[in-house]
This record gives C-alpha cells, structure tokens and sequence, in this order.
C-alpha cells in the first residue's frame, strides 16, 4: 500500500510533464503556424503592391483580415520563450517582461492591418503600397525587439 502511495505523485508529475509538454509543443507549433501565415500574407500583398491589382489586393486582404482576426494570447503562454525552451522558439523572454509593449506593438500592426484591408477594398494602390510599407515596419519594431536573430 505504502508503495503505491509513493507511486501516485510520481505518476502525477510524470503525466503532469508529459501533458505539458505535448501543450507546449502545439502552442509552440500553433505559434509559428500563425506567423508563418501572417508572413506569406505580407510576401503575397507585396507581389500585389508591384503591378497593383485590385481584385488580386482585396483578395490578399480578405486573408489578411482572417490572420488578423486571431486571438494570439493563448499562442503566448508563461514558460514558452527562448530561454525556456532554447532552440525550440525565436520569442525573447523579454516578451513576457514587457507584455504591456508587446501588446502595443500587436495593436500598431492591426491598425496597420486594417489600413492595408481599408486600401485594398477602396481599390487604392497608392494607399495599399503604403500602408503594407507601415504594416511591415510594425512586424520590425516586434521582431528587433523580441524575437531571436536567425
């Protein structure tokens, strides 16, 4: 009886760890996946600001709108930064230090968004340009400060 006493919380921990560890894994693969698509998003949108194409743009916003819809918060949980989890994620544990920065710079790039989806439904190429131009400095601004070099 005392053995099995002992066992449980060993078992506990173990299934505990290993639980986690499969939640990490998908929020660490879910994260990547998020910007993976937010990054073919701006690729495509800058192939449509070269030869300005209205229905190519508001197609390409029309995705961009859907990538930004996304709750990213759950994609950002404590103990999945670089230096928790080395070679496993670019995120800087300075995200979780500055939280309140880094929720303002994922406000700048929605604003930015939604003048790049704004410009793009008005069929404004010059605006579409420039806004995707804005839309690109704020996913700068995030990665100089809180993402791991290449």
């Amino acid at each position: 009886m005392r053995k099995i006493l002992l066992a449980l919380p060993v078992a506990a921990l173990v299934l505990g760890s290993a639980a986690y560890a499969a939640d990490t894994k998908e929020v660490l693969e879910a994260r990547e996946a998020y910007f993976k698509s937010l990054g073919g998003s701006m690729k495509a949108m800058t192939g449509v600001a070269k030869a300005f194409d209205a229905e190519a743009a508001k197609a390409e916003a029309a995705k961009l709108e859907k990538i930004l819809a996304t709750d990213v918060a759950p994609l950002f949980p404590a103990g999945t930064s670089s230096t928790d989890l080395p070679g496993q994620t670019e995120a800087k544990a300075a995200i979780w230090a500055n939280m309140d920065d880094f929720g303002a710079k994922g406000k700048a790039m929605h604003e930015a968004g939604g003048a790049v989806i704004a410009a793009a439904n008005a069929g404004d190429g010059a605006a579409f340009g420039a806004a995707l131009q804005k839309l690109g400095g704020t996913c700068k601004a995030c990665h100089d400060d809180y993402r791991e070099e290449d």
